[in-house]
């Protein structure tokens, strides 16, 4: 019986952080363009939480259960309504400011110093932006499916359709061949798929602090945005 194939060495998920820093870096004005929607609407959340715990005095408590939930979307005041309303608009740009990102995070953990327009340009080129909303939202409906079944079965979807994304942009393949390959692929490596996710989730944790901490965390997000994609080609090259 032949010996799995396995990769001489793989990247923790928090050596990872350094190595996707150093690639937003190094392409951070395009990484400016595709995520500066989703940072407005991180702005705009901030300013809902400001006017919403402002109302009748600042309370803490309130706050930090703001931070964690969400505002109060039932205050009437102007500012928070204005801000609502601007945070719809936002939230179909996140979708679009998504999309681009998946193929940004891609090149540039390729080695490429993708422009924004090569970037666009590729997204909308044979429908790839529609196929890509159509895996994600087939790969939501398969995550509900097990988590709603047995608990089991959706963890294991959740590592073993991770890199369909990546697989679609970067072979070009249908949805559900971008589907089966990343089963084929991650397996055996559930752990390295699962401390990205998880060191994500440590990285979110300062949302829950009032103001600053959807600042600190979405920062952090993007500053950690290629880890994945950095991922994918490690499995890539030893596959």
């Amino acid at each position: 019986m032949a010996e799995e194939k396995r990769p001489r060495s793989l990247t923790s998920a928090v050596d990872l952080f350094g190595k996707s820093y150093a690639l937003v870096r190094k392409n951070l004005n395009v990484y400016a363009l595709v995520y500066g929607l989703p940072a407005a609407l991180v702005i705009a959340s901030v300013i809902q939480l400001i006017d919403d715990n402002q109302q009748h005095g600042w309370n803490w408590g309130h706050a930090f259960s703001s931070s964690f939930l969400g505002p109060n979307i039932g205050s009437d005041s102007s500012v928070h309504t204005a801000s609502a309303i601007l945070s719809v608009i936002l939230f179909f740009g996140a979708i679009l400011s998504y999309l681009l990102a998946v193929v940004l995070n891609l090149r540039v953990a390729q080695g490429e110093r993708p422009a924004f327009r090569s970037i666009w340009r590729e997204i909308t080129q044979d429908w790839l932006w529609a196929k890509l909303l159509g895996l994600g939202a087939l790969t939501v409906l398969i995550l509900l499916v097990g988590f709603v079944l047995l608990i089991i079965p959706g963890v294991i979807f959740l590592w073993r359709l991770f890199l369909a994304p990546y697989i679609l942009v970067d072979r070009k393949t249908s949805i559900m061949d971008a589907l089966s390959q990343s089963w084929n692929m991650t397996k055996g490596y559930a752990w390295p798929i699962y401390s990205i996710l998880l060191f994500s989730f440590l990285l979110a944790l300062p949302g829950i602090i009032p103001i600053v901490g959807g600042i600190i965390s979405f920062a952090l997000a993007v500053a950690y945005a290629a880890a994945p994609a950095l991922r994918y080609q490690e499995l890539k090259e030893s596959s």
